[in-house]
């Protein structure tokens, strides 16, 4: 039996969704800056601590362009303008979540390929998903420096 789709178990099923493809792609994200920062830092004689000074400069400078990516151009933006489906402006919002080649690679990872995309109006924007891509990539240095001592 399914749920109807004003029910707490819809909606609850709905967050999941939404929350598993956002950690997939910034989960992702933050394993390609770190394998990067990794290599970057250990090939230039640097060690684990230029990884970890390089991880906090990517973290941040991922969090300023995903914060300015997210702000709001005009206060019409903080109001809810989509009917159905469709802006109050005539632009759709599409069906395929999938954009980019990027986006269709994340999509074929696991466990966002097991699951359906999420409806279009709950989708977390590419933003947004980047701003959750570098709180986990600050966590990362933040990780070598206060569990593993990396000065």
């Amino acid at each position: 039996m399914r749920p109807a789709d004003g029910s707490s178990l819809a909606r609850l099923r709905v967050a999941g969704l939404v929350a598993a493809h956002a950690v997939t792609y910034a989960a992702t994200v933050a394993v390609l800056v770190g394998t990067g920062a990794a290599v970057l830092g250990i090939a230039t004689g640097g060690g684990f601590a230029r990884v970890k000074v390089l991880l906090f400069l990517a973290g941040l400078a991922m969090m300023a362009y995903a914060t300015a990516r997210l702000w709001p151009r005009s206060p019409s933006d903080l109001e809810s303008n989509t009917v159905d489906g469709v802006t109050v402006d005539g632009r759709s919002i599409p069906k395929v979540p999938d954009r980019t080649r990027f986006q269709r690679f994340v999509r074929s990872l696991p466990p966002s390929r097991w699951l359906p995309p999420a409806p279009p109006t709950k989708r977390v924007t590419p933003a947004g998903k980047l701003f959750v891509a570098s709180v986990l990539v600050l966590l990362a240095s933040y990780l070598l420096e206060a569990q593993f001592g990396i000065v």
